[in-house]
């Protein structure tokens, strides 16, 4: 780790929905970002020691509940690179609402890094204890929080539930087709979208399936429902090509009825990300919620006529072992096998775009599966390689820090020891015992050489927060590759290494695949042609 060299000061904000809704303007000043920002501006005001070049860094509508923030992943960057000398928060609550990820950050990498933290609500303020952030009054500190954040997700919740059942649209994005309302929680139908919808369903009740339904629409290029709603709201994902999935969601979704599915899912747990879909017989359906694009009558016409024309899943077809991972290096859209040979892996998109770049994606299952044992071995040789050099110079870290160690106390005395020899020299000289001139010359002497003993010390200090660094460095990358330590030199793939490892495989033309992985890549990226 580099030694901090910066003045910089961070001001962190940040405001979410657990705060109440910021659109509507339900939040409560007290957690508003102009009303942190004017705190923390005060508090600078009042603390002149407080020195430095002042960045503000702002999460707007993000939890408080994990790391996963654009402001903190930036200020967190900052802080490893060297560059953060104070980060400043109105309260804890900001900064995280979570009691471990949160306190592992206060209690380990900041002060590993040499940063001061200040909590000005909570008045702590990490110089304050030396080398411990605050230890069990911050612990509670940070629980409580966490707590306070979990009851506030469920009265949310609560809320967000019963204006679903009185028909308000309380979903979030609203689907392709319609568009907000002038009135909160309402939705209008999109006019140029609504046609496309329409022709969807006309399409389907005639017997055309939804894989000739996609090639119409992207043989009369009409834009995709991300493109469309990309250049209507922004910030969305496009999709260049109608797919099997986008027109079947569309033939899916009761919405287009007037009707609403209160809940199509539920989230198994208030804070986690995991969800659990309800079957449709179990969904609550609200009528009349908003105007309709289709009639009833034409919706489950098409949906019936399409799982007429529905391709059948031949008997004993089992799941492959990769195509939840595999990619279209071109177009982002899912691999499937071929018709013609269950062998080869193409881009799904190519059956509905022929003519696209898509067409030339195509790679055996063979290859990739031979590709990806490689890769994972090398994986696996590449990490027990860094892990032996890491553990080798541990080794030597125990000598070192009781060399550092004692030459730190050494140098201590040595300070301790030029602070009495100075005491003892204005003694003498308020005593008339030492002319003006010998008082001066041998108290300059003495403050040279006790500066120097300083600056040794401060070197010393700096090794030793190098080591410390060092070693929390090869704990992480231990940790963050823990799900290789029981694979070495494989021969076969199964589903659980696939889950464990594997977050994706792109597939480009040319047979070249790049594998994202779920822990970090040694190789920073593995492309490899199958022979």
């Amino acid at each position: 780790m580099d030694k901090v060299t910066s003045d910089l000061m961070i001001c962190y904000y940040r405001l979410s929905s657990e705060d109440g809704d910021v659109a509507r303007g339900n939040v409560a000043e007290s957690f508003s970002i102009s009303a942190q920002r004017l705190c923390v501006q005060n508090f600078l005001a009042s603390r002149p020691d407080l020195e430095g070049t002042v960045e503000e860094i702002v999460d707007d509508g993000y939890t408080g509940t994990n790391m996963n923030r654009p402001g903190m992943q930036r200020l967190l960057s900052l802080v490893k690179s060297g560059s953060v000398k104070t980060v400043i928060v109105r309260d804890l609550s900001r900064f995280s609402r979570n009691f471990l990820e949160g306190g592992h950050y206060l209690e380990f990498v900041f002060p590993a890094y040499g940063v001061r933290f200040i909590s000005i609500n909570d008045h702590f303020d990490s110089a304050d204890y030396g080398e411990s952030t605050g230890g069990l009054e911050l612990g509670i500190t940070n629980l409580l929080n966490q707590l306070y954040s979990r009851d506030l997700s469920r009265k949310i919740k609560s809320v967000t539930d019963r204006k679903k059942l009185n028909g308000e649209y309380a979903f979030g994005a609203v689907p392709y087709g319609y568009q907000k309302g002038e009135q909160k929680n309402t939705i209008v139908i999109d006019p140029p979208a609504a046609d496309v919808v329409r022709q969807i369903f006309q399409w389907a009740s005639q017997g055309i399936s939804i894989t000739q339904i996609a090639q119409r629409l992207n043989a009369s290029g009409t834009e995709t429902p991300s493109s469309y709603l990309a250049k209507v709201r922004g910030r969305y994902k496009v999709r260049k090509f109608w797919t099997y999935e986008s027109v079947r969601n569309i033939l899916q979704n009761r919405i287009y009825t007037g009707d609403t599915e209160a809940f199509k899912s539920h989230v198994v747990k208030v804070g986690s990300n995991r969800t659990k879909i309800l079957p449709e017989a179990e969904r609550p359906i609200i009528p009349h919620t908003h105007e309709p694009i289709v009639s009833r009558e034409l919706y489950f016409l098409a949906r019936s006529t399409v799982q007429k024309t529905a391709p059948k899943t031949p008997t004993g077809n089992t799941p492959s072992l990769l195509q939840p991972y595999l990619v279209c290096g071109c177009c982002g859209n899912r691999l499937v096998k071929g018709k013609a040979s269950n062998k080869n892996w193409r881009c799904a998109s190519a059956r509905y775009v022929p003519e696209s770049g898509c067409a030339e994606v195509c790679i055996s299952d063979a290859d990739l599966q031979a590709i990806l044992i490689r890769a994972i071995n090398m994986q696996c040789r590449l990490r027990d390689a860094r892990l032996e050099t890491y553990h080798r110079q541990f080794e030597s870290h125990a000598s070192k820090r009781r060399a550092i160690n004692a030459r730190m106390q050494r140098v201590q005395a040595e300070i301790h020891r030029r602070q009495e020899e100075l005491m003892s020299l204005y003694e003498e000289h308020v005593g008339g015992q030492l002319s003006k001139e010998s008082f001066t010359e041998k108290r300059e002497s003495l403050l040279l050489a006790q500066n120097e003993k300083k600056r040794q010390l401060a070197q010393l200090e700096s090794d030793w927060e190098l080591l410390s660094a060092e070693e929390e460095t090869a704990k992480k990358e231990e940790q963050q590759t823990s799900a290789l330590s029981p694979y070495h030199e494989i021969s076969v793939l199964d589903p659980i290494l696939m889950r464990e490892l594997v977050c994706e495989v792109l597939v480009f033309s040319g047979q070249k695949i790049q594998i994202n992985w779920k822990f970090q890549d040694f190789t920073s990226e593995f492309v490899e042609q199958s022979s």
